[in-house]
This record gives structure tokens, C-alpha cells and sequence, in this order.
């Protein structure tokens, strides 16, 4: 997942990543019992502040020219620096599904309700949750922005081949643009204290496979990283994309939203 900003400061990213990644206090990695990561894995805090407002759910929305999707609040990790642990909203969009994830049906219909899609630049698949966990609605919709003229992105924690227990990036060949990884670390030492995948350690190896994949498939794919993790770590990072033969993007912090 990636927050890339513009020149007025907002993120692109449209849902996740604001809070410094410090780790938390009692590092566990989650390789001994990654039952403890599910458990951890509940970064939810926002969602209270929602509950109490008659509200329909948000499938669609839009932030800095682009229209972003907001398919599930599923995700198999629990960044500590995730913006949904303490918010209801996201620049004014509430995220947190009461009802249910969308049907692709449902997201079109949102979609087309926006008016002219032409005046998007790009379909970003991302908002309060993991995209892949639904991924069958997700490549609907994004066929349905390329039938409109529109790009299509999909901010990823790339732990996609582990949630659906197959390679997915066939899929996305010829459906998603643009893949954005957001890698977080340099190590699986180093991301999971922060991200806390209920997958353990192999979270992070395995979003470096899917990077890999989505290259050897012709599928465009990049990594991102915060600024705030300091100059030695983002050039560790470099380092990992360049051993995968991907770009980095090296995005700001976010202070707001």
C-alpha cells in the first residue's frame, strides 16, 4: 500500500499508512506462534467512532484526482502505523463497512454515480482494507476502468498469494496497471514487529515473491517506503527492490488527513 502525496500534501494511497512505524514494545515477530498475530491483528480502532452514525457505506470515493475503492476492511496485518487504528474517517470519507464488502455490481453503480469518470486520472484499489481479499470483485471493477479509459493501480501489503492459497498475479495481468508493494522494511525481522502479519514472518517474504512474480509476469509493479524510517533503511530498501529488479518509491509521512 502506498501513501504517495501530491503537491497539496494529501496522500494518494487513500486509506492507509500515516502513523510513525515505530515497533511495538514487546517485538514479537510472530514466528512462534503466529496465532498471536491474528490475535494482534485487529487494528480496528477507528471503527467505534463510526458506530454510532447513520451512515452508508463508502465503496467509492475520491482524493486528489483519483477514484479510489474501497472493497473490504479485511487485512492480514495490523500495522501499527495504519490511519484506521484511530479514525472514523479519511479526509472525510468513512471507510469502515457496517454492511458488509461490496458486490462489483455495487462499486459500479457508485462509480457511475460519481458522473463523468473521464475527469479521474487513475481506479485505485485500496481504502480501509487488503483489496485482494477480494479480489474476484476487484478485477470486475477493473475491467470495468479500462472500459471507461481509466488506468487502474492497486495498493497491495502483497500478501495476496497467501490469502487466496495461490498465485494470484496471473490474474492480474491485463486487469491492474500498476501494483504498488508497500514493503515497510528491510527484513522480516524489521517488518514484523510493525505490520504484524498473521502470517509471520513469511508475510514478508512473501510480498518480496509477489513483487517478483508481478515483474516475471509483465504485471507493473513497484516498491514504496516512508521517508520517516531514516536515510540507512530506505537505502536497505533500495537494495531489496534492486535485488528484485523493481523501483522504489520513497513516499512521505503523513501528518494529516
Amino acid at each position: 500500500m502506498s501513501n504517495e502525496k501530491n503537491k497539496g500534501g494529501r496522500p494518494q494511497n487513500g486509506g492507509r499508512g500515516g502513523k510513525n512505524p515505530a515497533p511495538k514494545g514487546n517485538g514479537d515477530s510472530g514466528k512462534k506462534n503466529p496465532q498471536n498475530n491474528r490475535d494482534k491483528n485487529k487494528n480496528a480502532g477507528g471503527r467505534d467512532k463510526n458506530n454510532g452514525e447513520n451512515r452508508k457505506d463508502t465503496y467509492v470515493y475520491t482524493l486528489d484526482g483519483n477514484l479510489y475503492i474501497n472493497l473490504t476492511n479485511k487485512c492480514s496485518n495490523g500495522c501499527s502505523f495504519c490511519v484506521r487504528n484511530e479514525r472514523a474517517s479519511y479526509y472525510g470519507n468513512y471507510l469502515w463497512l457496517r454492511h458488509g464488502d461490496p458486490t462489483a455490481e455495487k462499486v459500479i453503480a457508485a462509480m457511475n454515480a460519481m458522473g463523468d469518470l473521464s475527469r479521474f486520472k487513475e481506479v485505485v484499489f485500496c481504502g480501509f482494507g487488503e483489496p485482494t481479499y477480494k479480489l474476484a470483485e476487484m478485477l470486475v471493477v477493473a475491467d470495468y476502468a479500462h472500459s471507461k479509459g481509466l488506468s487502474t493501480r492497486l495498493n497491495t501489503n502483497g500478501q495476496g498469494n497467501l490469502i487466496n492459497k495461490r498465485d494470484i498475479v496471473p490474474d492480474l495481468k491485463g486487469k491492474i496497471d500498476l501494483v504498488n508493494v508497500s514493503l515497510n522494511a528491510s527484513s522480516a525481522e524489521k517488518y514484523q514487529p510493525i505490520c504484524r502479519s498473521m502470517f509471520g514472518e513469511n508475510g514478508f517474504a512473501a510480498l518480496v515473491e509477489f513483487a517478483r512474480l508481478c515483474k516475471r509476469n509483465g504485471v507493473g509493479c513497484r516498491f514504496s517506503v516512508v521517508d520517516c524510517v531514516g536515510e540507512e533503511e530506505v537505502a536497505a530498501c533500495k537494495r531489496v527492490a534492486e535485488g528484485v529488479g523493481v523501483p522504489l518509491y520513497v513516499r512521505k509521512y503523513i501528518t494529516d488527513s
